[in-house]
């Protein structure tokens, strides 16, 4: 395609502002937008041949894989199944030799003339535990509905009394704040015989020190001597 066969659409202004605007592109072309093709280095040819190959290493690759987990997945079975069988086989083992020995020890004992005593001692025991069990359910028993009887009876014997307490905690309260106040007027009491036991203290001071001016007073002056 050359430039010359390029159409361009003629531009629409309405004004020479807009005309003149830099904003706006002077020519848009009709054609499609295409992107340049770089030069080409490989072989077509040689590409695909190339991809072929990846592909055939691939699933050369994939099918070793693949081999490789069936071979660790049957190794895998055949220990599992291995260690099962040996397990079965120790446990059996177990069983057989612990049956012969409780055979064995059965046979042993089989005559011993203390089995009978010893089963017969132990379901005694047996019926003794059982009855003293029950015995203790029903004392525990008895000890609840007695507990609930006692508690119930106290409840009962509280909210019919509660009237008598509330009076009995007034008349105490009443008497609290009556000792309060005779202490309050006993503590009044001292204060004013303080006060009076002071006031008759500074009386006396004062009488005893007119008393002593007043004698002073009383007594002429001493003359002095004189030595010519």
């Amino acid at each position: 395609m050359s430039i010359s066969n390029i159409a361009y659409r003629p531009m629409e202004v309405s004004s020479v502002a807009e005309m003149l605007d830099p904003s706006r592109p002077l020519v848009k072309s009709q054609q499609p937008t295409t992107r340049p093709a770089g030069p080409k280095f490989v072989d077509p040819e040689e590409a695909e041949k190339r991809k072929q190959l990846r592909a055939a290493k691939k699933a050369a690759t994939n099918d070793a894989t693949s081999k490789i987990y069936s071979q660790r997945l049957n190794e895998r079975k055949f220990l599992k199944a291995q260690y099962e069988f040996d397990r079965e086989k120790k446990i059996a083992e177990q069983t057989i030799y612990r049956k012969e020995k409780q055979g064995e020890w059965k046979s042993r004992f089989a005559t011993s003339p203390f089995l009978v005593d010893l089963v017969a001692d132990n379901e005694r025991i047996e019926e003794e535990m059982s009855v003293r069990q029950h015995e203790e359910r029903r004392r525990q028993k008895q000890q609840e509905l007695k507990k609930k009887k006692v508690k119930n009876e106290i409840i009962v014997k509280a909210l019919s009394e509660a009237p008598v307490l509330e009076q009995a905690r007034a008349t105490k309260r009443l008497m609290y704040e009556e000792e309060k106040r005779q202490k309050a007027l006993r503590d009044l009491q001292k204060v004013d015989q303080l006060w009076e036991r002071k006031q008759r203290d500074m009386e006396e001071m004062a009488s005893e020190r007119r008393q002593r001016i007043e004698l002073a007073a009383l007594v002429p002056p001493r003359v002095k001597k004189s030595g010519y």
